[in-house]
């Protein structure tokens, strides 16, 4: 573990909580994948549409479909799973990962088990179940699991 700048807690490493399979498959659950084909599809067609209303010369379909599902992916991967580890799990660390978690636009959405779930401060319709970041404290951890592009920066703040 690093020590922080105030040197009151310690914060750990990015770790990769879940089996290695579970990264090569990107879609963390049904709903995210279908959410993810229905908007590809929207967008897709809502671009065609415009072009063709617009009299511009029209991409095929196909190729305009392709590269919206290859590019959203990049969202897929970003909101895949990681976790670290704030030890000792001070009422002060608390605060400080609190504090840092609504800085990135997270707001409080409930408990779920011994975790405080935030979510991203979005639109539902712009926003995945798997983008949630989850605080719970275990003995002197304090465990931050969430989407890894969110805990990198959330990190990186904390660390330094």
């Amino acid at each position: 573990m690093s020590p922080s700048k105030n040197s009151s807690f310690s914060v750990s490493a990015l770790a990769y909580p879940l089996p290695p399979r579970r990264y090569w498959m990107l879609f963390q659950s049904w709903a995210q994948l279908r959410s993810y084909v229905l908007m590809v599809l929207a967008c897709t067609l809502a671009i065609h549409g415009l072009a063709v209303v617009s009299r511009a010369r029209v991409m095929p379909i196909g190729a305009l479909l392709a590269g919206l599902a290859l590019g959203g992916l990049v969202s897929v991967a970003m909101v895949l799973k990681a976790q670290f580890t704030v030890s000792p799990a001070s009422e002060a660390a608390v605060r400080r990962v609190v504090t840092e978690v609504e800085c990135a636009r997270y707001i409080e959405n409930g408990v779920q088990g011994n975790a405080i779930v935030y979510r991203q401060n979005l639109p539902r319709l712009l926003r995945w179940d798997e983008g949630n970041i989850h605080v719970a404290r275990d003995g002197e951890l304090l465990i931050v699991t969430g989407p890894v592009a969110a805990l990198r920066r959330i990190r990186a703040r904390l660390a330094a």
